[in-house]
């Protein structure tokens, strides 16, 4: 595993590299508690018959939730539970303590009351961000789904090689940065994320590098029912696909030269699927350094349509709405007239990682992939049969989902004066 140039990124997370790169994860127990938070709807549709010990709060943010316990092995079903009875993904946040559970409950806030730091969100780095579109290649997406469904039996943070991808997700893309001295990358430790860790790399900010753009998907996966640590789970479109579509934006944007005024980090999350538990622990940790993250794009799964209806769609809930209207417009500069259509999604409370985010007092925002005609996802999710083949074997729908992010990254990162596409007097 490569341990270069993280000194700059360690600095930002508060933490020395040594510690960056090889915290102390927490033994994976099958029977310990573990505490979910969920909306009162989802309790009763799909945790009442396993879970215990419920017990109904209002968090910081407004919301009516419920705090219940399960073992950690029955995360699983959980996930099953609210993906059978209620046809969607995610839906809760998991810990490892009730005391952490209700201090989660206790912190959260409202997107209404989002204030990181004042930012007004413009458009008017054309410059950079046209010459970028049109350098995104299918095959390279492709190729990384393929590494990421095929040579893992699963990504469960569970199981025994859960580590694995994540340390070729740190290589791939630091090696993407050809030594750059600005560009470092680290392994964020998790203490509820079993053998797991999530990926940060940061493209430092030439002059405002204080302020944090980041760009995420989780890196794990999951199949539901059977042996949990022995499950084939290839994750091709969940979220394989949010991972190879960031990995390529990132090709293309530091293959130009790109320097940023702002700092960009690319965040590969640990333990989505049971609990939003990568994304959550790297929120908290920037909430209680005080760092200022002025824009979160959350990407999980960009690879699936069926049908006539939208290319992509945008969250409507567990999101800033400053920054939903800022990724609306993006999609109308940069990708409205090359063809695709734009429609909306609601998910759900703690859908997926974005939610860690907000409810840290972030503004994020998420696109999600066409799914069908129904407004549904992804038949294969969470199962063995999420592979590139039901996808039509190809990772071309992905494509505008890697152009999108290089809009959001170019926008709200802007570009140093005198890099590629930079100006003199570039407006912030």
């Amino acid at each position: 595993m490569k341990t270069i140039r993280i000194a700059a990124l360690a600095a930002l997370l508060g933490t020395t590299g040594a510690h960056a790169q090889s915290g102390t994860q927490a033994a994976y127990d099958a029977f310990a508690p573990a505490y979910v938070v969920s909306s009162p709807d989802t309790y009763h549709k799909s945790l009442g018959g396993i879970a215990r010990n419920a017990q109904s709060r209002r968090d910081g943010a407004g919301n009516d939730v419920v705090i219940s316990e399960v073992s950690q092995h029955q995360l699983p079903d959980v996930t099953e539970r609210i993906h059978s009875r209620e046809r969607r993904c995610g839906g809760f946040f998991s810990f490892e303590t009730r005391a952490e559970a209700e201090a989660f409950v206790h912190s959260a806030v409202s997107p209404a009351a989002v204030a990181s730091i004042p930012i007004v969100y413009t458009i008017d780095n054309q410059a950079t961000v046209m010459p970028w579109l049109p350098q995104v290649r299918e095959d390279n997406i492709y190729r990384t789904i393929k590494h990421l469904s095929t040579a893992y039996q699963n990504r469960y943070y569970a199981s025994a090689n859960a580590h694995a991808p994540s340390v070729w997700i740190h290589d791939t893309w630091l090696g993407l940065a050809a030594g750059r001295d600005d560009v470092s990358a680290v392994l964020f430790p998790c203490s509820a994320c079993g053998n797991q860790y999530s990926v940060i790399l940061s493209i430092e900010g030439s002059e405002n590098p204080d302020e944090i753009v980041v760009l995420g998907a989780h890196l794990d996966s999951i199949a539901l029912g059977g042996n949990t640590k022995a499950m084939l789970a290839p994750g091709a479109d969940d979220d394989a696909s949010g991972i190879a579509t960031l990995t390529e934006a990132l090709r293309v944007a530091l293959a130009s030269g790109w320097k940023p005024k702002r700092t960009v980090m690319f965040m590969a999350y640990a333990a989505e699927e049971v609990g939003l538990r990568g994304s959550l622990a790297i929120a908290e940790s920037f909430k209680t350094d005080g760092r200022k993250v002025v824009g979160v794009l959350q990407l999980d799964m960009t690879n699936y349509k069926s049908g006539n209806g939208p290319d992509l769609r945008l969250m409507t809930d567990n999101s800033d709405p400053a920054l939903q209207s800022f990724v609306a417009a993006l999609f109308e500069e940069y990708l409205a007239p090359i063809g695709p259509t734009l429609g909306s999604f609601t998910c759900g409370y703690g859908c997926s990682d974005h939610a860690s985010w907000t409810i840290k007092g972030y503004p994020s925002a998420m696109l999600f992939e066409a799914g069908d005609d129904d407004g549904g996802y992804f038949p294969y999710i969470h199962s063995p049969h999420d592979k590139l083949e039901n996808m039509g074997d190809s990772a071309g729908r992905s494509v505008y989902f890697a152009q999108m992010a290089l809009a959001f990254m170019g926008e709200v990162g802007k570009t140093a004066a005198g890099t590629p596409g930079g100006r003199v007097a570039d407006a912030r």
